[in-house]
């Protein structure tokens, strides 16, 4: 009953989830939460009030801003500066978040006009001067690094994929088919990883190439088989012997992405091979 006496309309919950624009599963949860009062008919049935549409409305604007279910009822209760301060972090939350999507954004570009390049010429490769990249080395080729740091940072790194890339070292003065020489992890330039304000600590080396040779692939059969790339098998390592050059320092094998064709067993890789080289 509202306050000039009349009784509020009632609603079964298909009608009412279509009048405010959610679903029946949403009314359902925070039903379940107590955050919505129904009313249990003699049927069986549940009637939703029409007064409940505008607790539904708040709880909709505090999910867009990120407030969960169980904080929802304690920002109701409270005051201003209490809600404020709740969603000042939520609203800092989302400002990183669009940041990250920008990132992601800015990336898929690159990485398109870079697989545009690729379709006419599948495989590529140049010799140029190549940035310091940050390399967050999460294994030992086998097994997972125990080292407490690196773990304090693979998950933001993680989340900033594809900016950050999956991908392998190889220590050039390791003898041949030594397998650990290989690490796998998340690289990035260093330019970028300053851009986007990604977090660092000592864990992780910075890879300085100077002039180095960079070998682009796509839909390279075995292109990230670690027995050929540390027998020196890789088809990079023949282009480089075939110039008369000589690996010298870590080289940082980069994967953009990876197929499986599981008619014909076939491990299908794209991305880029940069190494080091001297005279």
């Amino acid at each position: 009953m509202n306050d000039n006496g009349k009784t509020f309309k009632h609603y079964r919950i298909g009608d009412f989830a279509k009048y405010l624009g959610v679903t029946s599963d949403f009314l359902k949860h925070y039903e379940e939460a107590g955050l919505i009062d129904v009313v249990q008919r003699v049927s069986g049935y549940r009637y939703y009030p029409f007064d409940q549409s505008a607790r539904v409305i708040e709880y909709m604007r505090l999910r867009n801003y990120g407030v969960t279910v169980k904080e929802m009822h304690g920002v109701l209760t409270g005051n201003a500066e209490s809600a404020f301060e709740l969603l000042d972090d939520r609203v800092e939350t989302m400002k990183e978040t669009v940041r990250r999507l920008e990132g992601l954004l800015e990336e898929h570009g690159r990485l398109k006009a870079w697989y545009e390049r690729r379709r006419q010429k599948p495989i590529d490769w140049e010799i140029r001067e190549v940035e310091p990249y940050y390399f967050l080395s999460h294994t030992d080729t086998q097994s997972f690094r125990k080292d407490a740091e690196v773990y304090e940072l693979v998950k933001t790194w993680g989340m900033w994929m594809p900016v950050t890339k999956s991908a392998l070292t190889i220590d050039a003065s390791a003898v041949p088919n030594d397998p650990e020489a290989l690490h796998w992890g998340f690289a990035v330039p260093k330019s970028m990883a300053q851009r986007y304000e990604l977090p660092v600590n000592q864990s992780m080396p910075v890879l300085h190439f100077g002039k180095a040779f960079v070998y682009h692939f796509s839909e390279l059969e075995g292109a990230f088989n670690m027995a050929d790339i540390v027998a020196r098998r890789h088809p990079a390592f023949a282009v480089i012997r075939e110039l008369g050059f000589h690996v010298k320092g870590t080289g940082l094998l980069i994967n953009e992405m990876k197929f499986q064709n599981d008619e014909k067993g076939l491990n299908m890789g794209m991305g880029r091979f940069i190494i080091p080289i001297v005279r």
